[in-house]
């Protein structure tokens, strides 16, 4: 399974640490989540160096019949982050994703939705 999540995360060329951090975020998911992602040609992910007067534009993916495009931006300063805080930050954002940045029910708040369901995949908010 590794080499499949592996050989998934290779064309969004995320820098090394946000890759393997990523692979082992999708290899806790849930099977049904891993395929949303997964089998998604609509997905993308990638990360960029934030820089002052810099200008960065989010890539999307064509939309198809099945669904809308979704994409998660990570920002590289993950890095010189704790290992929990940067694994909880890739699960909250791809649990937006996966709810298509909603709530899991009407007035659910989407940040609330995410913080909860990155925790049941085994990632909550580090204190």
């Amino acid at each position: 399974m590794t080499a499949d999540i592996d050989r998934w995360l290779r064309p969004f060329n995320l820098d090394a640490s946000l890759h393997a951090h990523t692979a082992e975020v999708v290899a806790s998911l849930p099977q049904h989540v891993r395929d949303d992602f997964m089998d998604d040609p609509a997905f993308t992910m990638c990360d960029y160096e934030p820089r002052v007067g810099i200008a960065f534009h989010v890539p999307v993916k064509l939309p198809t019949r099945r669904r809308t495009s979704r994409s998660v931006v990570l920002k590289r300063t993950l890095r010189s982050r704790p290992e929990p805080f940067v694994r909880w930050v890739i699960a909250h954002e791809l649990a937006h994703a996966h709810l298509r940045n909603g709530g899991r029910w009407a007035g659910d708040d989407p940040e609330h939705a995410a913080d909860a369901l990155a925790a049941g995949w085994g990632f909550p908010r580090p204190h």
